[in-house]
């Protein structure tokens, strides 16, 4: 049995060597690209859903240091109400070192871990500052007629309670202090939150003067000090 060779052809180019992991057409790139970019949207909507769901919230202002009554802050506090819990906001200038009152270590409630000392900062030692918000399920038994700390607890009318929403070293001109409240979550003091839309709500800065660094920082950032003589505060009614 004869077997024969065929060569190639010189005058005729070959194909080129097929490779692995070879170009897409461009259908399939523009295909690849709408699916990332409808992905990105979805995930851009989940985001803005788990935050505001669409919703721009009420705002009101940061009254000054010790009295929520005398505005300061236009419209800085901003509060959206959802069936699933808060979410609270507060954005204004950073409060310059030394300009104002500063609570002692020992003004801290039974239930809170002790508090480094409180010292005034400087230009190139920030302060550092929590966000609290104070809840309050029945508005309309509070005492007095006016709600605040003596509404608190468990075992009041008004069945209100206390978070923190954020804890920030404000190395900025500006403090953001902004976060989340869960219905369900359990509270730093007093009554759970049980009614996000009906509920009467108070924000509050706190300060904790000069930041320290380690377990101290880690306090500072984590838990009360002072009262509402030295918080700047914010209300929303429903």
């Amino acid at each position: 049995m004869t077997q024969t060779t065929t060569r190639p052809d010189p005058t005729v180019a070959p194909d080129p060597p097929a490779r692995r992991g070879s170009a897409r057409s461009p259908d399939a790139l523009l295909r690849v690209m709408a699916a990332l970019a409808a992905l990105a949207l979805v995930a851009l909507a989940v985001f803005a859903l788990s935050r505001t769901d669409g919703d721009e919230g009420e705002r009101s202002d940061v009254g000054v240091q010790g009295d929520s009554d005398t505005a300061l802050h236009e419209d800085a506090a901003s509060l959206v109400r959802r069936a699933d819990g808060l979410h609270a906001e507060i954005d204004m200038p950073t409060p310059a070192p030394g300009s104002y009152e500063y609570p002692t270590s020992d003004l801290v409630p039974p239930w809170a871990a002790p508090h480094p000392p409180v010292n005034p900062g400087a230009s190139a030692a920030p302060e550092a500052f929590t966000g609290w918000l104070f809840v309050f399920n029945h508005p309309e038994r509070c005492t007095d007629g006016v709600c605040d700390l003596d509404d608190v607890g468990t075992d009041t009318a008004a069945l209100g309670g206390s978070y923190q929403f954020d804890g920030r070293i404000a190395s900025d001109d500006r403090l953001v202090l902004s976060g989340p409240i869960r219905l369900g979550q359990d509270p730093a003091s007093g009554a759970r939150l049980e009614d996000p839309i009906g509920a009467e709500v108070h924000l509050a800065v706190a300060p904790h003067g000069r930041a320290f660094v380690g377990p101290d920082g880690w306090r500072q950032l984590n838990g009360p000090v002072g009262n509402p003589t030295f918080w700047w505060a914010a209300s929303f009614v429903p």
